[in-house]
């Protein structure tokens, strides 16, 4: 990183911008979190190669709550299978959902049991632990279930082990047998438009087409593919892209991988389809909510997942458009960039540190895209540097001068190189 930048007058007011305090609070994403787990004793992971996973059991009873507390216990395992001691890997599922706001009494928090230690939880997490302990034998049988649970199995207080498992991220979620898409506890549109899904193909496509669709049904299919929070959170991308094979979880209801995106499937033929429409204002009545279903972040995330087979395509500048594009939510505006690293062909090129200010990680991608670009930067208002700024809570007039810093330095490092190699 630059020296003047490290050294600019402003930076103590980007490191304030940074720190989890301050960061803006319009989202509700996880990897900035307050301890909510009651200072569990964790112990220091073997190397930067391994992770903790939770061992879920069934609820035990207890007599200061009315549901029964879920107990699990924290185990290490090598992160992935290429280990070159098999024992140390264990095969696991896991959960990709949203934190929730952070409440104003942890202390109200839900309870459950970590090795025996009564720790508080955010109540996201403790519906989705139950609605997943609710369908463990439906969806895994009689098995053990390993999960990972990124609020409970990184040490939340210790930024070394949490900027080694960000870098982890995209193996974890990849090596994951399953990954589990909470969206939360829905409504009754929601499990509606989830029984709906598991209708037969042929079945619904004519369901669908003959206009049978039910005002609750169109409800929860918009909420299910548009209005759930959790397809706002942009740490889901690299969650979600990466997952092998996944299931999406709503309420006490879910349905699979080829159920979710055969829903996506529909939703375009039914956008583009011709015939008698009644219409309300400028609604389509036989046509929504296709159309809204056919353009939301989940397809947007279905294209990310084939874009990995394209490097040229996936590049953090390509995700980092559709995030500013879908208007997806960071709480921590360095996870704009952070989060997608693991996604992006060029994401090697830029390590997560949170020691970092905002506006320091915000220059580290306008210097991996020109290094890659081999340009100098002159970019106009409407450019991707400054729709970036913007991302990331940094004013333009702060941007622009950042810019033309480092533009000035590009600048002098050219001049220097052609004195010595002409």
């Amino acid at each position: 990183m630059s020296s003047k930048i490290l050294l600019d007058s402003e930076s103590h007011m980007d490191r304030s911008l940074s720190s989890p305090g301050n960061t803006p609070s319009s989202s509700t994403d996880r990897k900035v979190s307050e301890d909510f787990t009651g200072r569990y004793p964790y112990e220091p992971l073997p190397s930067d190669r391994h992770i903790h996973l939770l061992l879920l059991k069934p609820p035990a009873s207890s007599s200061t709550q009315d549901i029964p507390l879920i107990p699990a216990t924290l185990q290490v395992s090598w992160a992935g299978p290429g280990c070159r001691d098999p024992s140390s890997y264990q095969p696991y599922k896991a959960l990709s959902y949203e934190w929730g706001s952070p409440p104003s009494n942890p202390s109200d928090t839900p309870t459950m049991l970590l090795d025996n230690h009564p720790i508080h939880i955010r109540q996201n997490l403790h519906d989705a632990l139950q609605s997943i302990l609710h369908n463990h034998h439906r969806l895994y049988g009689e098995s053990p279930l390993y999960l990972r649970v990124d609020a409970l199995c990184i040490n939340q207080l210790d930024d070394r082990e949490k900027g080694h498992q960000v870098q982890l991220m995209k193996t974890i979620y990849k090596a994951a047998e399953t990954v589990i898409v909470w969206l939360g506890m829905g409504t009754a549109c929601t499990d509606e438009a989830m029984e709906l899904l598991k209708m037969e193909r042929g079945d619904l496509n004519k369901y669908i087409k003959q206009g049978n669709l039910s005002w609750k049904e169109r409800q929860g299919l918009m909420h299910l593919y548009c209005n759930a929070t959790y397809w706002k959170r942009v740490w889901i991308l690299q969650e979600f892209v990466m997952a092998r094979d996944y299931v999406v979880l709503y309420n006490r209801l879910f349905v699979t991988k080829e159920y979710f995106e055969r829903g996506l499937d529909i939703a375009k033929r039914w956008s583009r389809s011709s015939g008698p429409r009644r219409t309300t204002n400028t609604v389509s009545i036989r046509d929504w909510p296709a159309l809204e279903i056919a353009h939301g972040a989940p397809q947007a995330i279905i294209v990310l997942r084939n874009l990995l087979e394209i490097p040229s395509e996936s590049t953090l500048y390509n995700h980092l458009v559709t995030v500013y594009i879908h208007g997806f939510k960071a709480t921590d505006p360095r996870d704009y960039v952070f989060a997608l690293l693991g996604i992006s062909g060029d994401g090697d090129e830029i390590v997560p540190d949170y020691e970092l200010s905002t506006s320091e990680v915000y220059c580290m991608v306008i210097l991996t895209r020109e290094a890659r670009s081999r340009t100098i930067m002159n970019l106009p208002d409407g450019g991707f540097h400054l729709k970036l700024a913007d991302l990331m809570g940094i004013s333009r007039e702060r941007a622009l001068r950042l810019q033309q810093i480092l533009k000035e330095e590009e600048e002098a490092r050219l001049a220097t190189w052609g004195y010595i190699y002409l």
